[in-house]
């Protein structure tokens, strides 16, 4: 092996151990979501046609460089205030870790309730600041969706169901309680500051691994 090639795989190397590492030296902070139904009036005529549902990459349940499990502890008496409430639903209450990354480099987090009924995404984010940016839907009225729009023939309707949605990107504080306001479905975010999780850091795959040092020198 000449020398340019073992310098072509020492870069490579030295890139793959801070892509790998990059979320580990970041801020990791506990996150915990809850998405509750709000009873009110409102009929389907006043909803968005659910034409598509976002989705994530990763989910609360995944461990790894990017995320991992948690306990739900910090909302945990709001989230049974707001269900002992005749006026209130809770339908999600999930935590996990995260690190905060730049909005380029974050992906977002699959957001399902076990009943069904929520499905989404929120992505969080830095940019100079905190950022949220979720995107839910309300199932209510059925989950069947379509990308063909609401223009059909006569008659014919190939638009999808019509559904509470609640999308909103907000700046946000860590520690502070953040109200995503809906009249019909809504979500209250929490983010606290936590060490990094010794779990989170990543090996570098054994197929980049660098060849021996006699392996390099052989036919010099």
């Amino acid at each position: 092996m000449n020398l340019n090639t073992l310098f072509a795989r020492l870069v490579l190397f030295a890139t793959l151990c801070f892509i790998s590492a990059s979320a580990f030296a970041q801020q990791w902070y506990h996150v915990e979501l809850i998405v509750f139904e709000r009873f009110s009036g409102a009929n389907a005529e006043h909803w968005p046609v659910m034409n598509n549902i976002r989705s994530g990459s990763l989910s609360p349940q995944m461990a790894n460089n990017q995320i991992q499990p948690a306990r739900v502890e910090t909302l945990a008496g709001v989230a049974q205030r707001l269900q002992n409430s005749s006026n209130y639903r809770v339908h999600y209450h999930k935590a996990w870790q995260q690190p905060m990354l730049s909005k380029g480099s974050a992906r977002s987090i699959q957001i399902n309730s076990d009943n069904g009924l929520v499905e989404g995404a929120l992505k969080l984010y830095r940019v100079n600041y905190l950022h949220a940016d979720i995107d839910l839907w309300f199932k209510e009225n059925g989950s069947t969706t379509s990308n063909w729009g609401t223009a059909a023939p006569e008659g014919v309707d190939l638009g999808g169901p019509r559904n509470p949605h609640l999308s909103q990107i907000r700046r946000i504080k860590s520690k502070q309680l953040i109200y995503f306001d809906h009249p019909r479905i809504a979500a209250i975010l929490q983010l606290t500051p936590v060490a990094a999780p010794a779990s989170a850091v990543s090996k570098t795959p054994e197929s980049y691994s660098l060849p021996e040092v006699s392996e390099a020198t052989e036919g010099q």
